[in-house]
Formats: structure tokens, sequence, C-alpha cells
């Protein structure tokens, strides 16, 4: 995750750029979205406070600060550096889950990341600042998109962008549907799930969990299967259907869980 730590330690450098917040918060003035005064003065302070705002006021809020903040990363200078990159850093959680639903095989996740995050750049830079609604999920849309097609480019395997994804409601279903979508993919061709199959969050989630602890030489593909069947709600039926006994289940799913949790423990101290 080298190319998100970069961008968290650059995100902290212009943060301590004096009057960065200040300026920030002016463009929200301006734009009526903040009264005079309001919020913090500091950068990483307003908008992590923004984000608050946005909880508690919902979608229409957000899409008045960024677009206010697009407005003026249309620009040239200095200040449009500054909106594009507080935009880019309020975008991040998304990217990253992104990242994660764009890797394949063979891929470097900082080398899609990179990929993932200069498609973001783009896309906050020449925003078409009519499109007033669902701001978040359009940048995550566009940026999914370029990504997608950039990647493409060198792998036909590539994730193919869905037009259906237009239609969801906002920012976080279309992170979540792309990587859901993504991890059944690799779960089938991993053998961790049936073909045409869909996967719910936790199922995916799961799945996550296992790609990435194969391709860590933590399981092997016959490990990881068994789990994924294990855990499945039918999988306690089938066994006693096969002759195996409850005790038995119970225990090979005991082990299971025990694995999973080493594997989780391994999976969140590398992220």
């Amino acid at each position: 995750m080298r190319v998100f730590k970069g961008l968290n330690a650059e995100w902290a450098l212009v943060c301590a750029e004096p009057g960065s917040g200040e300026r920030v918060r002016g463009w929200l003035e301006e734009a009526g979205v903040l009264c005079r005064g309001e919020g913090p003065a500091e950068l990483a302070e307003l908008l992590g406070w923004i984000g608050v705002r946005d909880r508690r006021l919902g979608r229409e809020h957000s899409d008045r600060w960024m677009r206010a903040l697009l407005a003026v990363a249309s620009g040239e200078g200095a200040e449009a550096r500054l909106a594009a990159r507080v935009v880019v850093q309020a975008m991040l959680d998304g990217a990253v889950r992104m990242t994660l639903s764009l890797l394949r095989p063979g891929r470097d996740f900082d080398e899609v990341g990179q990929v993932v995050v200069a498609s973001l750049y783009g896309v906050v830079r020449c925003y078409p600042l009519h499109r007033a609604r669902k701001v978040a999920a359009n940048l995550l849309l566009e940026t999914l998109h370029r990504a997608s097609r950039e990647l493409r480019d060198d792998d036909p395997q590539g994730l193919e962008w869905d037009p259906a994804l237009a239609e969801l409601p906002d920012a976080e279903n279309v992170a979540d549907v792309v990587c859901r979508k993504a991890f059944t993919e690799q779960a089938v061709a991993g053998g961790l799930a049936h073909a045409g199959e869909e996967l719910d969050p936790a199922q995916a989630e799961l799945a996550e969990l296992l790609l990435w602890g194969m391709r860590r030489g933590l399981l092997t593909q016959a490990r990881a299967r068994q789990i994924a069947g294990e855990v499945r709600e039918e999988s306690r039926s089938a066994a006693q259907e096969a002759g195996v006994s409850a005790v038995t289940w119970r225990k090979r799913r005991s082990r299971s869980v025990a694995r999973l949790r080493s594997v989780a423990e391994q999976w969140v101290q590398a992220a």
C-alpha cells in the first residue's frame, strides 16, 4: 500500500502549509456552503469535520461542498492544485477499495493503485460542473471507467465497465458493488464460489480475505476452498447427508475458523 501511504504522508505536508485550511474554508464560505468562520481553520480538522456534517446532513451537503472545490480545481495554479488535493483525499477510501477490486493475478497492488489515483486526479481536475448531483458517485464511476480502460489495455482479462453501476444511488454503493463483483469473479475462478453465485457483503469480504491469503502463500488453494465451503450456511446439512457427524463437522469448522483468524490477523497488520 505504498502509494496510499505516500498520499497520506503528502497530505500531512499539505495540511501543514500555513493558511491551507483557511483558504479551503474561504472557498466554501464564498460558495455559501459554510457561514463565515464556521468550521475548523486547520485543513485536516476541517475535512474531518465536513465528513461528520456529510453523515448528518446527507448527500446534498456533500454535493455542495465537493462541487465548490471542484470549481476551484478546474482552474490553474496552486489554488487549483490544493482544491483538487482536498477532493482526492476525501475520495481516498473509495480509491483503496477500487484498487482492491481491480487486482488480478500478476497485478501489483501499488501499480494498480497508481493507475486508480492518476485516474482520480484527472477526473477531479476536469469534472463537468453541470453534473451537480451524486458528485462523489460520479467521481468514482468515471475513475473506475478510466482505470478499467487503462488496465484493460494492458490486460484483456481486466474488469469490464458495467453501465448498470451508473444507476446506483451513491458513492458508497458504487465502491461496494464494484468490489463484490470483482471478488465474486476472482472467487469463482479460484474455486471459492459457484459460477453464477451472488456474494453478499460478508461473503465478498471472506472471499477477499481468502484470495489475499492465497496470494501471500498463507493458504493453499485447496485449503481456501475447504474453508469457503465449510463456512457456507448449507455446509452442515451437506456434511450430514454425506454421513459426517455433527461433532466431526464442528471440529472441522473450528479448525477452519482458527486458521481464518490467523490469516485475518496478518491481513490487518499488512493493511
